[in-house]
């Protein structure tokens, strides 16, 4: 959709943010079609607004500003960035060319607008938008006394140096979007969305449009389990057929009642236009859209959709859905329950998104029965505006929340949800579980929810970056999330297994390792006293089998002991139905034994129970100061823990700062891809020597190697690199030269040499040569490269190399960019990893350097979108050092897109679509 505004601005060219108090506002480029509200937007200041801006109170400065303004943005020597509020231009923010990458910093807010935060976001996307011109640094002369440019300055997070003058202060500000400053714009946008998401599920007033006197219908059930959950608030039934319903008086419209906080649509999807119009004529505030009919259903539901997010955004109302279940904040202060849910939503401390209705109603069932309660639920739908990442601001903010589960089918915007996720993950748990990661999954999830085609293996890579744990399937996801809730982290991967049986016990033992945790070893001391309470113990050491007989306080004591030990981190305790230890009997077993805190020196441990009887997991069982989680099977216990432990060792490790690029590399590797895109404007694998350039330009040699054409010239580049040599067909074009026999190796001498040249040069090839090349000891073989998602980005990969890659398989992905720990990671879970630390004797590998290679590809690739492919195959890591044999690099065009750390609300309108409706998670 390309529909316009009333200066010509593409709607796709939108961004729509939500500031602190609430407000909506709209960001977007300067035009000329601007010049008028531009101007009046100058003129309307006060005399001191005029007297900060231009050093004195005239009116002709506004005017020339404007105009020099203007023909300088058309040209490319200024960039600019305005706010639009209800269709007025409110605030600018510029930045003026000086030369040498420097520009000089506008900035001006409406009187009537000050104090609102609109000076610091129209800075942020000032900075990204001049970063992109090749602005280097911002220059502002600024009154000594105008604390409120200095406060909005220093707010941004960039290192700002001052020179004061007579009444002014000359400051300088290099355009670096460090972490200090893209941590300082994610706390805004965190406490501004939180406040926008405790609105949404805080309301006084609830209105039902679409209620129904049919049981079945969802407006009848929305009205029906607000008043089961007993909603503190006003509750207004919506039917103009309906005098009352469940004990309300209906009301013919949304504008007879009045001004509610949310609305609550059940109508057909043909009348929810209309109905999102009078809501917002009426001073509705939120809206929760239950209709289907819209993203989901293909274009022309992108087209509606589109318009309702369009018609909310411009009255300021935050949307859930459509196409969605509901929301629910158990806060016995609110007691919303505004689903259409069978199930009512209990409380407790867990957050939930579900994209899913039909998945969400499962997901309350399930969790009504393993006793999982939930702080707030919300079922986003389409996610045409409140997404999960909203849900991610809002829970950490709020105090009630303590997990965060999420079931979700698509990922808008991979890279906010990243770092989002990162920052909340080192406080707060968060499980999720993806729908659609198999092919069938993909397509379904395309046509049920508007999604976008999401790859398992960067979804695998953006959970292990920002510690997010991964599930398999909803029971897994909630019983993780249960133990999460109930059970403190464990310090390490040592789990105890107790039980009253032997089986049972060994099974538990198996799928422990399977999931990567070690059966702890119980010292002697431990062993003793264990024999002391049990002298018939089957077994003292893991699993402990304390046999058919035990009873329960016997029970007692050994997990007692065993906990207070200091040798397990976690404990499976495990009752098979047998008469001496009853259900009864083992619940009790478990209160008594948990219930003394360990000692100061001793950490808690994660306790789990497993209860082999027919009735299946019952809800968590009261011991201490924690509930414990009870599962059917040991298999399943497992399933929870294993990821659990992972979770926490990722949460104690240390944070690594990814490493800047210097802007030498950056702007000599721009220049490389800028000439050969010039010459190939629609892109293709990169020369040799360009190829050589670029990699060099962030620190990635590759052998020295020379392209001939013809056998002397090879004999003498020979003798120039260095006896033994490797010789190859030179087409760049060319995947793999094992393929056609196009790699020569060992060669000692001229004669070998020519020999080798003729027999290649006889190889047909589109693109005729030879590349010369020393060759190195041998060594591991790897292969590093960079690959591209179309809905995650850029994605770094390793793994074993050689002309057996494909084959074997082993390969490990992290999104751009990489610290030095996700290198590390990536590198840990190969299957080959062994290989590099010395297997079977064989000396250790310098595994730091490849840790190296990875973070400047990662680099390389987040800093130039144009990269499309990157190929190092093989790396031979060595002892000291790695030696790049062989590199292919493969460049596109790059698609502009607004940078994913910049705040927005979602995707821009006009864009609602597979690729977009979900723009900000």
């Amino acid at each position: 959709m390309t529909a316009k505004t009333e200066a010509g601005v593409e709607r796709s060219a939108w961004v729509d943010v939500l500031l602190q108090d609430g407000t909506i506002v709209r960001v977007r480029d300067a035009v000329a079609g601007d010049r008028g509200q531009l101007v009046d937007l100058h003129l309307q200041l006060s005399d001191l607004g005029r007297y900060r801006r231009f050093f004195h109170v005239g009116h002709f400065d506004s005017t020339h500003f404007v105009d020099q303004l203007l023909p300088q943005l058309a040209s490319g020597d200024a960039v600019a960035k305005v706010a639009v509020v209800d269709g007025r231009i409110v605030a600018l923010a510029s930045a003026t060319s000086t030369g040498d990458g420097a520009a000089e910093l506008g900035l001006v807010v409406a009187d009537q607008h000050a104090h609102r935060g609109l000076a610091t976001l129209l800075l942020e996307h000032l900075a990204f938008a001049a970063a992109g011109a090749g602005i280097t640094e911002l220059v502002a002369y600024v009154l000594a006394d105008n604390a409120a440019v200095f406060d909005v300055l220093r707010h941004v997070g960039f290192e700002i140096a001052s020179t004061p003058h007579q009444e002014t202060v000359e400051v300088r500000f290099p355009i670096r979007l460090t972490d200090r400053v893209l941590e300082a714009m994610i706390t805004r946008e965190q406490r501004a969305d939180a406040d926008s998401l405790r609105a949404l599920l805080r309301p006084r007033s609830v209105a039902v449009i679409g209620a129904s006197r049919q049981e079945d219908h969802a407006g009848h059930q929305v009205v029906r389990n607000l008043l089961r959950a007993g909603f503190t608030g006003k509750v207004y039934p919506v039917n103009p057929h309906c005098d009352y319903l469940l004990g309300l008086r209906c009301h013919g419209s949304i504008r007879e009642v009045a001004p509610v906080d949310l609305a609550v649509v059940a109508v057909p999807a043909a009348q929810v236009l209309e109905v999102v119009r009078e809501c917002a004529d009426s001073g509705v505030r939120d809206l929760v859209i239950l209709s289907s009919g819209f993203a989901e259903d293909g274009p022309e539901g992108c087209r509606r959709q589109d318009e309702m997010l369009a018609i909310a955004r411009g009255a300021g109302m935050r949307v859930v859905g459509p196409n969605c279940l509901g929301i629910a904040n158990t806060d016995p202060e609110v007691r919303l329950d505004a689903t259409f849910s069978p199930m009512s939503v209990g409380r407790g401390t867990v957050a939930m998104m579900a994209q899913s209705g039909a998945v969400g109603i499962a997901v309350l069932q399930r969790a009504e029965e393993l006793g999982v309660g939930l702080s707030a639920f919300i079922s986003s739908g389409n996610k045409a505006d409140v997404s999960c990442n909203d849900l991610l601001m809002y829970a950490a903010e709020d105090e009630a929340t303590d997990v965060v589960a999420l079931y979700l089918e698509s990922f808008g915007n991979p890279r906010k949800f990243s770092r989002l996720a990162r920052r909340l993950a080192a406080r707060k748990p968060i499980v999720a579980l993806i729908g659609g990661s198999s092919h069938a999954g993909r397509q379904a999830a395309i046509g049920h929810t508007a999604s976008a085609v999401t790859s398992s293996t960067a979804v695998d890579a953006l959970f292990q970056q920002c510690g997010v744990i991964g599930v398999q399937g909803l029971e897994q996801l909630l019983q993780t999330t249960s133990v999460l809730a109930n059970q403190p982290l464990p310090a390490g991967r040592r789990v105890g297994i107790i039980s009253n049986a032997g089986g049972p016990g060994v099974l538990a033992a198996d799928a422990c390792e399977s999931v990567g945790l070690s059966l702890a070893t119980l010292s002697a001391e431990t062993m003793a006293r264990i024999r002391d309470i049990v002298p018939d113990a089957s077994s003292e050491q893991m699993p402990v089998d304390l046999g058919s007989g035990v009873g329960w306080e016997a029970f007692s004591q050994v997990v007692s002991t065993v906990a207070h030990s200091g040798e397990v981190d976690m404990l499976i305790l495990m009752r098979t139905p047998l008469p001496a230890l009853s259900y009864a009997a083992f619940a009790r077993a478990l209160r008594t034994s948990l219930r003394a805190a360990p000692d100061a020196e001793t950490p808690p441990v994660t306790t789990v129970a497993v209860m082999l009887d027919t009735h299946g997991p019952t809800r968590p069982i009261r011991a201490g100061h924690h509930h414990v989680p009870v599962f059917a099977f040991p298999e399943d216990a497992a399933r929870a823990l294993g990821p659990i432990a992972t979770y926490a060792e990722w949460r104690a490790a240390p944070r690594v700062p990814v490493a800047e690029t210097a802007a030498g590399s950056r702007a000599t590797a721009r220049d490389v891809v800028a000439r050969a895109l010039r010459a190939t404007p629609a892109g293709g694998r990169l020369a040799e020597p360009d190829v050589r350039q670029l990699l060099a330009a962030y620190g990635i040699g590759v052998l020295p190697s020379v392209v001939t054409r013809g056998v002397e010239e090879a004999v003498d580049a020979a003798a120039w690199v260095g006896y033994p040599v490797a010789v190859k067909i030179a087409d760049p074009d060319l995947v793999h030269r094992t393929d056609v026999g196009g790699v020569r190796l060992g060669l000692t001498g001229p004669d070998a040499v020519r020999a080798a040249a003729r027999e290649l040069l006889d190889v047909p090839v589109e693109h005729p040569g030879l590349l010369v090349q020393r060759q190195v000891a041998p060594g591991i073989e790897l292969i590093a490269g960079v690959t591209h998602d179309k809905v995650f980005g850029p994605l770094v990969m390793v793994g074993y190399g050689g002309i057996y890659t494909e084959l074997i398989g082993d390969r490990s992905f992290r999104l751009t960019p990489l610290s030095r720990a996700d290198a590390a990671s990536a590198l840990a879970e190969l299957r080959t990893a062994p290989l590099l630390s010395g297997y079977r004797g064989a000396p250790p590998q310098d595994v730091a350097a490849v840790e190296h290679l990875l973070v400047c590809l990662g680099r390389l690739a987040e800093d130039i979108p144009e990269i499309a492919e990157i190929d190092l195959n093989p790396v031979i890591v060595h002892e000291r050092g790695v030696s790049v044999v062989d590199a292919k690099v493969r460049l596109h065009p790059a698609v502009p897109a607004p940078d994913p750390d910049l705040r927005r609300l979602s995707a821009p309108i006009g864009q609602v679509g597979p690729l977009g409706s979900d723009g900000s998670a």
